[in-house]
């Protein structure tokens, strides 16, 4: 039986040093106008980030290590951009794009965990969540 955990991956697009913040895809909804299906089989479809984004911004905004689970893995620091970017949004703004998703802003206070995002041995977010009961794969 499939687990109900989901992982997206996602590419970190620039590290700026001045402000120490970590710029990238948070999630990812689509690409080239398809949807798109991550390497464990996942799509989040544009409405589910918005509301997951909304969610999190108002509610969590932690970032953690990537794959260390629990409290073990909670950062000194926190998401503190978002843009959720939908293909009606994107339109609106009169902006053309070949993705679409959720734009994040990490500033890790640690050192170390920076260091790793300069140095290219972290060259993405790690999105973890669960798939509610009664939900899909396609989110």
């Amino acid at each position: 039986m499939p687990s109900n955990d989901i992982n997206i991956n996602s590419n970190i697009l620039k590290v700026d040093n001045n402000q120490g913040l970590v710029l990238g895809w948070g999630i990812v909804c689509k690409v080239d106008g398809e949807d798109y299906v991550d390497l464990q089989g996942d799509h989040i479809t544009e409405l589910a980030m918005l509301n997951a984004a909304v969610d999190f911004m108002k509610n969590s905004r932690i970032a953690k290590d990537m794959h260390v689970a629990g409290d073990a893995g909670v950062l000194p620091g926190s998401i503190v951009f978002a843009f959720p970017l939908t293909t009606e949004i994107a339109k609106a703004f009169e902006i053309s794009v070949t993705q679409t998703g959720l734009m994040i802003g990490m500033k890790p206070e640690s050192d170390e965990i920076l260091n790793k995002f300069k140095s290219g041995e972290y060259t993405g977010f790690s999105i973890g969540g669960s798939i509610l009961p009664g939900g899909s794969r396609e989110i």
